[in-house]
């Protein structure tokens, strides 16, 4: 009777066991993983309620609109920058000048005049040459850039062809046919002179402003007129 008792309390013991270890390995971690999960989404921002975001679309007609003046805005400003370090390099290259250089300060640029400055050029330095004799003494001076100005630009708008014959039919001497029409620009150059005569070690340094005009034909800038400034 006791032997049988005995067993049957094993029997109990061993199914209680097999129980607790069902439970633990099918109900126990689910339960924990899913308590873990529930606690995170409480205390984790994300659990909180976001506001829905909205994706604003613009129209294709509107996004053409932004672009083109994005565009227009960059070419503005390269341009003109261009035409700064243009000018830079004009006056550099203008202003610098030595007796024994046979003036190519002046016909070295007019590949980058107008047919107008062009002449002006060609005329200047057949006066100068005749009004000087040549002279073993070293006379020179050299030109730098030091800062640059816009003061005008306007690229104006190609002009038909009825325009530009009546611009070329009426156009004076000296005048750039058309020139308002295709584009007009002024740069203005500060720059820094070195002026020597004999030896550049007794060099005296100025300096002086010079007013470059551009003229705008074909889609190309040229230099109509410069202009040295009081000092």
């Amino acid at each position: 009777m006791i032997k049988k008792l005995l067993n049957l309390i094993i029997v109990i013991v061993a199914v209680a066991a097999l129980a607790g270890i069902v439970y633990i390995v099918f109900f126990y971690d689910f339960i924990v993983k899913k308590i873990t999960n529930e606690e995170k989404k409480i205390s984790s921002p994300r659990g909180e309620i976001q506001p829905e975001e909205k994706t604003v679309v613009l129209s294709s007609e509107n996004q053409k609109d932004l672009s083109v003046g994005k565009r227009e805005i960059s070419e503005s400003e390269i341009a003109q920058e261009n035409l700064k370090r243009m000018a830079a390099s004009f006056a550099e290259r203008f202003g610098s000048y030595s007796n024994h250089s046979n003036y190519s300060n002046i016909s070295d640029l007019k590949i980058f005049m107008t047919d107008t400055m062009a002449a002006w050029a060609d005329g200047f330095i057949e006066e100068i040459k005749a009004k000087q004799g040549a002279s073993d003494i070293y006379y020179g001076v050299t030109t730098k850039a030091v800062a640059t100005e816009v003061k005008k630009f306007d690229e104006g708008a190609a002009a038909t062809a009825g325009q530009a014959g009546q611009a070329a039919a009426g156009a004076t001497a000296g005048a750039t046919a058309g020139a308002g029409q295709a584009g007009e620009a002024e740069i203005l150059v500060k720059t820094q002179k070195r002026e020597a005569s004999g030896t550049m070690d007794k060099a005296v340094v100025t300096y002086q402003d010079i007013l470059i005009f551009f003229a705008k034909k074909n889609d190309s800038w040229k230099v109509d007129r410069a202009e040295w400034q009081e000092k």
